[in-house]
């Protein structure tokens, strides 16, 4: 194993095992700074490590930065919403590096069917999971930027799996846990918090590391 991904890993167990201890010692306010420090590291790794030579996917995750500073504040409308907007842009520009490499020309006709089925499933659980939450929500901004921040990810979903079937190589591979890790990770966090289910937090540090 090359001594990057060596470190990758150690750094990635590592931050994984704080979060878990983190989750079961700590208050949601220390979760989100713990939140914070994670996202921050995962950063200066990906700095120190070459990864400023992919300008987009490092504004990505400068932009996830910014919004975890954001969370802090996450019950303030305010930030709150600042939050939603960051990460949408941040799933934005993770999209525009996939948009040209977009096309359905090559894809099988059972992979095509496959991944309508899967797209279908996921739009059905955000609907859900925006149902769950409509209680929660604040305003009618924060509704509408929800319904925006779901219909982006959706998107990116339809990308990353068109990208990984299309090329299927081990760097389309990585993208898609990417997006898919991330996703997962924000369907738990909007249950953990919206719904009142301490026990999602669990699954949604465990993807976002």
């Amino acid at each position: 194993m090359a001594l990057k991904k060596k470190i990758i890993l150690i750094v990635s167990i590592t931050l994984l095992a704080i979060n878990v201890w983190a989750i079961y010692n700590f208050s949601v306010d220390n979760l989100r700074l713990v939140r914070l420090c994670t996202s921050t590291i995962f950063l200066v790794f990906f700095a120190i490590l070459g990864g400023l030579k992919n300008v987009k996917l490092f504004i990505v995750l400068i932009l996830f930065c910014i919004s975890d500073v954001f969370i802090l504040r996450y019950d303030e409308l305010l930030y709150n919403n600042a939050t939603s907007i960051l990460s949408t842009l941040g799933y934005l520009v993770l999209a525009s590096y996939l948009i040209p490499r977009f096309s359905i020309k090559n894809m099988h006709i059972g992979l095509k069917v496959a991944f309508s089925g899967i797209l279908l499933v996921s739009a059905y659980v955000f609907y859900e999971v925006i149902g769950l939450m409509s209680q929660s929500l604040k305003s009618e901004l924060h509704r509408y930027l929800y319904y925006l921040y779901s219909l982006v990810l959706l998107g990116l979903l339809v990308l990353g799996g068109n990208y990984f079937f299309r090329y299927n190589t081990t760097k389309s591979l990585y993208c898609l846990c990417f997006i898919f890790s991330f996703v997962v990770s924000d369907l738990f966090a909007a249950l953990s918090y919206y719904s009142n289910l301490p026990l999602f937090y669990y699954p949604t540090r465990f993807f976002i590391v």
